[in-house]
């Protein structure tokens, strides 16, 4: 029997909004619900077989591997090239061959979470892999007029941390999506997200806050709920600080909660593997538990 291993997932949230609200498309007037379209694109993954996405040079293979509900288990791969040694007549050859190593992505579309796993020999970096993910969702939905966000999904506990060690505050960078989620987030700042969005027609929202001099003040009772709404919602943050003498930049990417789940390498989960893998989905959605999930 082959032994699993826990291997570390990390944390995101998929945000959907559209593309223009002032100019309504044929599939809003239909009525086409996001989540649905969002839930369709996963079930089409999972009854394809193989679904094969192009990016530049590079192939990307998205397998369904697990359903239940509206969880689904995909197979993430991407296609390489490698060289191979083996036996000739006169020397060892050297034979090429397509590799396609895989990670596996777990989305939970209910709480709009996806859970990346990390494997180096497969991605080198975090980043490129969730990012592959992201401008694939993007074009799925683009096509319907909604654009697609992925942002890491962080603990409530780090940022106010480092704020609190920090000798200097030099620059604090806040990044959020315009309002997906009505039940999540302090409501004052989805109301201002939501003001902003209808003005604009903004995707995204940024704001800097900077003091050359490292004299920033960060305050719970002016910032806390936009730093909420980030945590719980979606979206990034960068704070730039001094601590002893040293220069430190933290980033909600460097951040980025993680949660252990067995590998499989053959067989499916089991109904009670699925169960927990639920329960720590549920808990991942809920800002004030999601610290419980960095344990394997």
């Amino acid at each position: 029997m082959i032994k699993e291993l826990p291997s570390p997932f990390f944390e995101y949230r998929y945000l959907v909004t559209p593309i223009n609200e002032q100019q309504v498309s044929i599939f809003h007037q239909l009525n086409e619900d996001k989540k649905k379209l969002m839930l369709n694109v996963f079930e089409n993954i999972n009854n394809a077989g193989k679904t094969v996405w192009v990016k530049g040079t590079k192939r990307y293979l998205f397998y369904g591997f697990q359903k239940q509900d509206d969880l689904f288990i995909i197979k993430y791969a991407k296609e390489s090239d490698e060289n191979i040694y083996i036996e000739g007549e006169d020397d060892i050859e050297i034979k090429d061959i397509k590799e396609t190593k895989f990670i596996f992505l777990i989305v939970d579309t209910i709480n709009q979470i996806i859970l990346l796993e990390r494997n180096q020999s497969v991605f080198s970096s975090i980043k490129n892999s969730i990012d592959i993910v992201a401008e694939f969702l993007r074009e799925k939905m683009r096509e319907f007029d909604y654009v697609v966000n992925i942002y890491p999904l962080v603990s409530k506990k780090k940022f106010w941390n480092y704020v609190d060690a920090a000798d200097e505050i030099y620059e604090l960078s806040l990044v959020m999506n315009a309002p997906n989620m009505p039940l999540f987030g302090n409501s004052d700042t989805r109301k201002v997200l939501q003001t902003i969005k209808d003005t604009t027609n903004n995707e995204i929202f940024d704001i800097s806050f900077k003091n050359k001099e490292g004299k920033l003040k960060i305050a719970r009772e002016t910032l806390e709920s936009w730093i909420d709404y980030i945590q719980e919602v979606g979206g990034r943050y960068v704070l730039k600080y001094k601590k002893n003498g040293i220069s430190e930049t933290k980033t909600s990417e460097i951040d980025t909660a993680r949660v252990f789940i067995n590998r499989k390498k053959a067989d499916k989960y089991s109904e009670d593997e699925l169960k927990v893998i639920s329960r720590k989905l549920e808990s991942i959605n809920l800002l004030e538990s999601r610290d419980n999930n960095n344990e394997a």
